[in-house]
């Protein structure tokens, strides 16, 4: 089941429908579908493919496994390459086109000293023949953004560069179109944006039921994938564990970090949160009128799926075996879980914004985030979860998860409590986004309903 990724798509076609080499580099966590979209890519171009994933082995390993591809490609069992090199000229040598992917190029590159296989695919796609489309694929963030530093042997070589990301809530509702849409963000919040994670999911099942299938059943994929995947890569980090727990029960400034992981950060907690950014775990929070305050940067989980195995299933393993899923759900889940939702619902409010900028049905807004303030004399201070900056001031978004529609007088009462607050600047915009819609009609405010944020045909 393919779905999203219309723009990225359409980019690859038109670079593959080009003429001549090209070479081409998509990258991005695990799971977010690169390889899919790879496929879907070129499945009806008239070509020989051959798609290679690296091996966790030795460059000679993956010269020969990469060498059966090729003999399995062209029939012929005799073939023997020296090197990559040699590989790559005997693909020039034929008459026919051929796209080779090369995936989880990290694993290459961890083969030898850290510019040797980067020095080599450069002499490799400069050496190219015409007839040859390289893709080369990889998962380490980090390590695939030193391919794009003017220092890197490969800078400067790519037709063209995709950074895959998780989708966001729209796109992923496409996998279950056919639920409510008070349905959707409830399984967003708690699954994420994951190509892999969301084909799992049964439309027929409840929100209980797919929670307790996928992710507290241990022997579900998706369980495996969190336990034996991301966990194997996150233990490279220290500290990761603690930091990831800390962010999933609502810390999330720096010095609540480092005071819960205290003893055990050896002073290294800048480098720790690097490497997380790095591989896109986590992201920095700047309010959108505080950028260059460092005191109000925060950090938080970036997906969804993760937030919520470290809220809730992170070291429980045993709990679970012991008790039961539902007895878990039940018991740990059940009283917390609609609050956990609301939270990420102010996030799918901020991401539909910014569907509405990329497609152009807005056009004034300079930045969308959150907004912080302060008032020194009333000893009170907080933050807005949904603003967007305009020119002449702020567009401020109350976001109610409500089951219920949201009342006039529920609204009037919210904006005198948001004009008490910001009486001290100028408020361009006012508006609501309800899960279950109002029961009246403004002219004075903005009136976005649940459904609304799924209605883009």
């Amino acid at each position: 089941m393919f779905v999203g990724r219309e723009a990225e798509l359409q980019q690859l076609t038109e670079v593959f429908a080009q003429p001549g080499k090209q070479a081409v580099m998509l990258y991005g966590r695990r799971r977010v579908g690169k390889s899919t979209l790879i496929l879907e890519a070129i499945k009806n171009i008239a070509c020989k493919v051959i798609y290679y994933e690296c091996l966790m082995t030795s460059l000679e390993d993956n010269l020969r496994s990469l060498e059966a591809k090729v003999k399995a490609c062209y029939n012929n069992k005799f073939l023997h390459f020296v090197d990559f090199e040699e590989l790559f000229e005997f693909l020039g040598s034929q008459q026919e086109k051929v796209i080779i992917i090369i995936d989880e190029y990290t694993y290459l590159k961890k083969t030898s000293d850290a510019h040797y296989i980067d020095s080599l695919f450069q002499r490799i796609v400069d050496s190219l023949k015409n007839n040859i489309d390289l893709v080369l694929l990889g998962s380490y963030v980090g390590m695939m953004k030193e391919l794009l530093q003017q220092e890197n042997p490969l800078f400067g070589r790519f037709s063209l560069i995709l950074h895959i990301r998780p989708f966001d809530y729209y796109d992923a509702s496409l996998f279950y179109a056919e639920l409510s849409a008070s349905a959707k963000p409830a399984l967003y919040a708690v699954f994420g944006g994951s190509p892999f994670v969301n084909v799992l999911i049964d439309e027929e099942e409840n929100l209980e039921g797919n929670i307790e299938r996928l992710l507290l059943n241990a022997n579900s994929p998706v369980s495996i994938y969190m336990e034996y995947i991301l966990l194997a890569e996150l233990y490279k980090v220290a500290n990761a564990n603690m930091i990831l727990s800390a962010l999933a029960n609502g810390k999330k400034r720096y010095g609540e970090i480092e005071q819960l992981i205290s003893g055990n950060s050896n002073g290294s907690l800048d480098k720790q949160l690097k490497n997380l950014l790095e591989m896109e775990i986590i992201q920095k929070i700047y309010p959108i009128n505080k950028k260059n305050d460092k005191k109000k940067t925060f950090y938080e989980i970036s997906d969804n799926l993760v937030r919520f195995y470290y809220a809730y299933i992170y070291n429980k393993r045993d709990v679970i075996a012991r008790i039961g899923t539902k007895n878990f759900y039940e018991l740990y889940i059940k009283s917390s879980i609609k609050t956990f939702i609301s939270h990420r619902y102010e996030a799918i409010v901020r991401e539909y914004f910014s569907r509405q900028l990329r497609e152009g049905k807005r056009s004034d807004v300079y930045d969308i985030g959150t907004f912080w303030y302060d008032m020194p004399k009333e000893r009170r201070s907080g933050e807005f979860d949904c603003v967007l900056e305009l020119k002449n001031g702020y567009a401020f978004y109350e976001v109610k998860y409500y089951d219920k529609t949201f009342s006039r007088a529920e609204a009037e009462a919210e904006v005198q409590q948001l004009k008490n607050v910001l009486s001290f600047m100028e408020v361009s915009r006012l508006g609501f986004v309800a899960l279950s819609g109002f029961d009246f009609t403004s002219s004075e405010y903005e009136l976005i309903s649940g459904a609304e944020l799924y209605k883009y045909n």
